[in-house]
């Protein structure tokens, strides 16, 4: 396998083999990103650099092995950032012999393009990005798939990208060629737009995957099977992610209303059950379980339609329902779903935008509002409509789309907003901190920001109010998401094998005929950490960096228990000590 290099600024490529042919995912975004960037680079300036990884295991066919890490220096956080996305990504670049490509600078010009990546390093397109420009991914896919094939992958941002929006994320393309797959946190679609590239393209490989020996495919075959009957992991293939909203609801740490309540008075309308009633029930367009990339056995993925039959929304996942319906006092899956579909079209992150649009509505009810905000144009609570006009200002870049799209932070402080959610520069994601201490650990101490994703804790099965239990399941959390972020896993397979890493161990193992220790996920997953916290710690990021915001502290949620954030903040700094 290669790393391609390419200086968009000189046109100069470089190809380097890779020395270690278990580098992949996170683990080798965060390591391009700490050798190319400079901790204290602007990061959407020239010096950053934006980095595409694939998997230990892409076109494979190894269930979610297609997953495409994106790394570089996050605009929201000001620390190294790597967000990932199912779709064709991973196996597309894999099937041209890369690992990684890597961009630096910038297209000369100010100019916008497109670079088509094939196994000769790829070419700069000006002119199909002229046609593209000021378009959402949904028109961008159409056009690049109709001009060069459907056999493409393309990887692209929206107007919120090209805007450099600190909102803005990057979409993929999925198995039927949608642009729905976002790596979306951490402003990665603002660093593209900031290089100039509005997509890239790459072929899709053979749907069989790269040839391997008997020896080599067994165990995959078993990792696959051992996925595919997991108790959970059915729960996911049937209910998908909108299955944890009414636990959530049920112990009191979904975001409500800005975060200031832990409960709706009623979840059900937009629950996983009353979803799958739904989607069932309308037919058409709708796909109550969908796989995002060829292979994968757990297929936790949906498409929601209208009552016509005709899609709204792919996927409407459990932070989206959480971001954008219930904090935003919205109990209807048909608008939650027609927000979720201009975010994706504009290439915006769901938890980011529904966080904004959240402290929007808060401002909304001020006494004083900032000169030049009408308060007739802000969104309201309760108020789908309101919250699609704020939204569709965005391709606008007015006043109010450059508000919605700015990430909740800058948002929050331009308009006089105290309550504002977010750790290291982003929004938090769709359990409370004050509940569901785990994950709100994570929040504070990951090197990636407030970041589910990076040390997910509510499937633990333990009592998630207890401060004393919080950083130890956050570590234990991170650390194997670390792992699987590495290997560009999807997380969900921990549902099966957080258990039982010796199957994971097992089929790197044979598949690259090495030696592993019993413990190699732990290592790996630590491994990434202590990277990324290192080029934070360049980068500036202190201590004081890794904290929830003190109204957590103070504000008691009181729809279950009374109960605030109280882990101390001693526990928190030691939490990578050793």
């Amino acid at each position: 396998m290669k790393i391609l290099i390419v200086n968009l600024s000189t046109g100069e490529k470089q190809v380097r083999d890779l020395t270690d042919l278990l580098m992949a995912g996170r683990y080798l975004s965060s390591n391009l990103v700490t050798e190319f960037v400079d901790p204290k680079t602007d990061p959407l300036g020239p010096g950053n650099a934006l980095v595409l990884a694939a998997g230990v295991l892409a076109n494979s066919r190894t269930s979610t092995g297609s997953r495409l890490s994106i790394g570089c220096k996050s605009p929201l956080t000001r620390g190294i950032k790597e967000s990932n996305a199912g779709g064709m990504g991973g196996d597309s670049l894999a099937g041209l012999g890369y690992r990684a490509v890597v961009f630096l600078g910038v297209v000369p010009d100010g100019k916008l393009a497109v670079y088509h990546l094939d196994q000769d390093g790829g070419h700069l397109d000006y002119e199909s990005a002229a046609d593209c420009q000021g378009k959402g991914n949904e028109d961008t896919a159409a056009y690049l798939l109709s001009k060069f094939g459907k056999d493409t992958c393309v990887i692209s941002i929206g107007q919120a990208g090209e805007q450099l929006m600190g909102a803005a994320g990057i979409a993929v393309t999925d198995a039927e060629g949608k642009p729905f797959r976002l790596a979306a946190r951490g402003g990665v679609g603002a660093v593209m737009g900031s290089k100039g590239l509005k997509a890239i393209t790459a072929p899709l490989p053979p749907r069989s995957g790269r040839e391997l020996s008997k020896e080599a495919r067994q165990p995959i075959t078993d990792f696959n099977k051992h996925v595919a009957t997991s108790e959970r992991v059915g729960v996911l293939r049937n209910y998908g992610t909108a299955s944890t909203v009414m636990p959530v609801q049920v112990m009191g740490g979904l975001p409500v209303r800005n975060f200031s309540k832990g409960q709706l008075p009623d979840a059900t309308p937009i629950g996983g059950d009353f979803m799958r009633e739904v989607i069932l029930k309308r037919g058409g367009e709708g796909k109550a379980t969908h796989a995002c990339m060829t292979g994968c056995v757990i297929q936790c993925s949906n498409a929601f339609a209208d009552e016509n039959g005709k899609l709204l929304a792919a996927p409407v996942e459990f932070e989206t329902i959480g971001l954008c319906g219930s904090n935003l006092e919205i109990a209807s899956l048909d608008g939650i779903a027609r927000i979720n579909r201009l975010c994706n079209d504009y290439g915006m992150d769901t938890i980011e935008t529904g966080a904004t649009l959240g402290v929007m509505m808060e401002a909304a009810e001020l006494d004083h509002l900032p000169e030049g905000i009408d308060r007739d144009d802000l969104p309201r609570f309760g108020d789908v409509d309101s919250a699609l006009r704020a939204l569709s200002q965005v391709p606008l870049g007015n006043t109010i789309g450059k508000l919605v799209g700015a990430g909740v932070v800058a948002t929050g402080k331009a308009l006089g907003v105290k309550h504002i959610p977010a750790v290291k520069g982003q929004a938090m994601s769709a359990y409370d901190p004050r509940v569901v201490k785990g994950t709100a650990v994570t929040y504070a101490t990951s090197p990636q920001g407030a970041d589910h994703t990076a040390g997910l804790t509510v499937f633990f099965p333990i009592d998630h109010r207890d401060p004393n239990l919080a950083v130890k399941f956050s570590r234990i959390a991170q650390i194997q998401r670390a792992a699987y972020d590495a290997l560009d896993l999807c997380a969900f397979n921990t549902s099966a094998t957080g258990q039982r890493p010796d199957i994971v161990v097992e089929m790197l193992r044979k598949v690259y005929e090495v030696d592993l220790p019993d413990n190699y996920l732990d290592i790996l997953g630590r491994k990434v950490i202590d990277l990324e916290l290192a080029f934070n710690r360049a980068a500036g990021l202190t201590a004081a960096d890794d904290r929830i915001p003190d109204y957590f502290k103070t504000d008691a949620l009181t729809e279950v228990v009374s109960t605030v954030f109280d882990v101390p903040d001693a526990e928190l700094d030691a939490i990578w000590a050793n």
